[in-house]
């Protein structure tokens, strides 16, 4: 292939790279953004109004505190009779930023929409004040498929400016 040829295919690739890296990054804060269905502040007695389906039970708190450490909390329905949530061990998600953190911690599923007590046990009075209970939409397997974009995209990106460098500078 000709000089030209090379750079045009180098620069299409840097500029497909960076197209992909920003619709990624776009499509990751849209995902973690609309994923909330519920958010109460994590003291007992608060309700949570939660449409029928499958959810992810998250707490939501400071980055790099150790305010969630040995806090169990649970569910009720309206009725009073409490709503299974199954742990989280292998899949669990983690939506990090510059003053908080979101992790899930289990999983639930409900039939029908209701209105959830929640009972949060072993958290500090300090802590209740600035933490929160997320429920959210399942969102570990969008969050993959958008790392792996990620990743191919800085690829990409880097790979185009090897090349053009290559191309333009070195004989």
């Amino acid at each position: 292939m000709s000089f030209n040829l090379w750079a045009l295919l180098f620069a299409l690739l840097f500029a497909a790279g960076l197209y992909a890296l920003v619709r990624a990054v776009g499509s990751l804060l849209r995902l973690t953004g609309t994923a909330i269905v519920a958010r109460a502040p994590a003291r007992s007695g608060e309700r949570l109004n939660v449409p029928a389906g499958r959810y992810d039970l998250c707490v939501e708190g400071r980055s790099f505190s150790l305010d969630f450490v040995g806090v169990h909390v649970a569910l009720h329905g309206a009725d009073g009779e409490p709503v299974p949530v199954h742990r989280k061990y292998l899949s669990r998600t983690k939506v990090s930023g510059f003053g908080s953190t979101r992790i899930s911690t289990g999983w639930f599923e409900l039939a029908r929409d209701s209105e959830l007590s929640l009972h949060v046990q072993g958290l500090s009075a300090q802590a209740q004040q600035r933490c929160r209970i997320v429920v959210q939409r399942p969102i570990g397997a969008g969050i993959a498929i958008r790392v792996v974009a990620l990743v191919l995209g800085g690829f990409a990106v880097i790979g185009g400016l090897i090349g053009s460098v290559r191309v333009w500078l070195l004989p």
